[in-house]
């Protein structure tokens, strides 16, 4: 039997989601570290038919509070040519209401997988959690499981022999009888709560918009409560993780979907820590890096000029780390704990419940690594990509064109989601947790649903639709949509193996810690959203960090060139890159090393791949100041001609909804290094039949100085053209 519980506990290292993975590490580290010298377990062991009842030792405990329990042993059936044992544990409560476990697997309390799992409230059907491709069992994944069932106190009992007394739930208790030839009864009805926690659909709210039209004007959408049919509707489109408050819980808790939302101040204790689809009060950490950047760096910048001229990559990440240990250690995962410990009718004795099933939800994704790995005892457990306000492949593929050198095409959306699925994929890799992206409203709509279906054939395992909030808003209507289209690839696709797909890549490009591809301006050439680290400024080896991210991106382009799979991650220390057959380091110096077949090379700069033929456009810009004295607007005129491609660049859409093409991307810089700003322009010349067109943009010059006006423009197959112009302000 030993043999068969390691055994299955290497499955669920090998087979299981990430999540799943995560917790097995766990597990299996507990269950070897905790071994007495003669290898047995400590556990509640006895002979078939026992029934042990265990009284609370306190007295004057709140009325939550379990003041008995019995652990009745069931018995031992042979599933999967392996023996397992039924376990019953059944509590009662001073204020009345009981609940009980019943579990089949290898021993109590459960160190490894469990074969089948059922909670039943009070009188209740019983309820049985199982996966809804598997069967197997679903157990409670809010806590940890030494937190979640009964545990033996003192020194490991002799065969057969239970122990005195046991701690359970933060209590300690007693053994009281012991009776022999318990009949085991199994129920005679049984629900069946059927989860796939490997592709969990959701999102962050229990309201919806009252009005489903687009909104491109920057106003709010109405919102309004989710009623039971919203629910059903969502539930019957795939969505399968849901939010509720205390009133909607009652409605789909026992729907073959997760829930959460509902906090410590409102659930039943302890009885919602043990269904197996509670997720808890919050199931995220929201955005840390770019908290960060707003509510530490941001504020530091406008108070202190010296600031904005000593900034580097690396000084915002050290203050990331800060923050982020903050959020790890006093934030999101004790929500649920400090809703509980406000209760009176609640003694949580010495039991703490760090929520362990979080997930980052970030924009930030080149942190995702560091995220996954920098806390872990309360970090989470995967990492969600979080789309910037203006992304997608024909508005950020120009960009990096445009403003790294590379040549990737807008018209293939492969070559946007590999970059920031492989920051993604790379992270879940070497910290063998998960994975997954969000759709938000400014995502371009061509892109949303292959973003989601892509993901999935690559091993995410977590998909979310930001439902509020202006731009960022996707309608209800809409995330129906998208889920319905999802939930048919999964059914069409069901077969994954998660620990192939993660383990695809096979070229690994480590990027400088703390460098970035920004914000909401991922593209337009600076660093974390700051305008302070424009991409024209330099690093410690007086490098600029335009060349060290153009090396890294030409990087990528060679690797989508040859077809070869790679994973993008921060060149952090310790990282496990066992199993790359190629290293690639983009170092600061501006140089570039290659590991492969126990060699390395270091390289002046980036390998260039052949590239197609043909004419990049032609741009010629004019410029004319209406004044030399500064403040003053001045008048910049880009005109272009197509080369062999549609030149095409655009940066969202317009207050109508029309993604327009924008065709040339301006930057002015100056007069301080640290001085950064882009703006827009318009058309105001054609474009004729062969492709001449003249743009106008208006450059308010604020102050002083030396400028340099930055005006870049690109086609359909990545080649771009730069034009530089400077002048004066007095």
């Amino acid at each position: 039997m030993m043999l068969r519980c390691i055994l299955t506990l290497s499955e669920i290292i090998l087979m299981r989601p990430p999540f799943s993975i995560s917790i097995g590490l766990f597990v299996f580290a507990f269950f070897f570290l905790s071994l007495p010298a003669h290898a047995e377990a400590v556990g509640f062991k006895a002979a078939p038919g026992t029934r042990a009842v265990y009284r609370l030792e306190r007295e004057g405990l709140p009325g939550n509070t379990v003041t008995r329990f019995a652990l009745t042993f069931g018995p031992v059936e042979t599933v999967d040519g392996s023996e397992s044992r039924w376990y019953v544990l059944s509590a009662e409560k001073e204020s009345g209401p009981t609940f009980t476990l019943r579990l089949q697997g290898c021993e109590f309390p459960p160190r490894t997988e469990v074969g089948r799992y059922l909670f039943q409230e009070a009188d209740a059907v019983p309820l049985e959690y199982s996966h809804l491709r598997s069967g197997k069992a679903i157990l409670p994944e809010i806590v940890s499981a030494e937190n979640l069932w009964p545990r033996p106190l003192g020194t490991n009992p002799e065969q057969n022999a239970l122990p005195a007394r046991a701690e359970w739930l933060g209590q300690t208790y007693t053994l009281e009888t012991t009776e022999r030839d318990t009949p085991f009864v199994f129920p005679g009805e049984i629900k069946t709560i059927r989860l796939q926690p490997e592709v969990r659909i959701g999102v962050p709210s229990n309201s919806r918009t009252k009005d489903d039209t687009r909104r491109y004007d920057g106003s709010d959408y109405e919102m309004v409560r989710l009623t039971r049919e919203n629910y059903e509707e969502m539930i019957r489109a795939g969505l399968n993780c849901l939010r509720v408050d205390a009133e909607q819980a009652g409605w789909i808790q026992e729907e073959s979907v997760f829930y959460w939302g509902s906090g410590g101040s409102e659930i039943t204790f302890p009885e919602a820590l043990f269904r197996s689809n509670y997720l808890g009060s919050v199931i995220f950490f929201d955005e840390p890096g770019v908290s960060t950047r707003d509510y530490d760096i941001r504020p530091r910048l406008e108070k202190e000029p010296d600031f904005r001229k000593t900034i580097t990559p690396q000084v915002v990440l050290e203050e990331f780390k800060r923050h982020y240990h903050r959020s790890a250690t006093e934030g999101p995962p004790f929500v649920l704990q400090k809703g509980l410990q406000a209760r009176s009718d609640i003694d949580l004795g010495s039991l703490t419940l760090p929520q362990r099933n979080l997930y980052i939800w970030e924009t930030i994704v080149p942190a995702a690594a560091w995220e996954l790995t920098a806390e872990p005892e309360f970090g989470p457990q995967a990492f969600v990509f979080e789309p910037p306000g203006r992304i997608g492949s024909m508005r950020t593929l120009p960009e990096w064109n445009m403003s790294y050198g590379c040549q990737l095409s807008p018209e293939n959306p492969a070559h946007f989601a590999d970059v920031i699925f492989g920051f993604l994929r790379g992270a879940a890799r070497v910290s063998g947790k998960g994975w997954g992206v969000s759709i938000y409203g400014a995502v371009d709509r061509a892109d949303a649903p292959w973003l989601l279906t892509h993901a999935y054939d690559l091993g995410a395992t977590h998909f979310y639709f930001w439902d509020n909030y202006q731009s960022a808003c996707v309608p209800r209507n809409e995330y129906l949509a998208l889920t319905r289209h999802l939930r048919n690839h999964v059914q069409e696709r069901p077969e994954r193996n998660l620990e192939r797909l993660k383990n695809l890549g096979e070229t690994v490009i480590l990027l400088p810690p703390g460098y970035d591809l920004g914000h909401t301006h991922t593209g337009r050439g600076n660093l974390w959203g700051l305008g302070e680290l424009n991409l024209e400024r330099e690093n410690r080896f007086g490098v600029q960090y335009r060349q060290v991210m153009g090396n890294f991106f030409t990087e990528i382009e060679r690797c989508l060139r040859l077809g070869v799979p790679f994973d993008l991650l921060w060149d952090l220390d310790g990282l496990k890159l066992d199993g790359y057959s190629e290293i690639v380091r983009i170092r600061e110096d501006g140089q570039v090393e290659v590991i492969a077949g126990g060699q390395k090379t270091t390289l002046p700069g980036p390998r260039i791949s052949e590239r197609a033929a043909g004419d990049a456009p032609e741009l010629i810009v004019d410029i004319s100041p209406t004044e030399d004295v500064a403040p003053f607007v001045l008048t910049a005129r880009a005109h272009l001609k197509e080369g062999s491609a549609p030149i095409y660049y655009t940066t969202g859409t317009d207050r109508r909804g029309v993604y327009p093409n924008v065709m040339v991307l301006w930057e002015l810089y100056g007069p301080n290094e640290e001085d950064y700003r882009t703006f827009s322009g318009r058309l105001v010349e054609g474009p004729s039949a062969d492709g001449r067109a003249t743009l106008e943009a208006k450059v308010p010059v604020s102050q002083p100085g030396h400028y340099r006006l930055r005006a870049a423009t690109t086609d359909l197959l990545g080649r771009s053209r730069v034009v530089w112009s400077e002048f004066d302000a007095k």
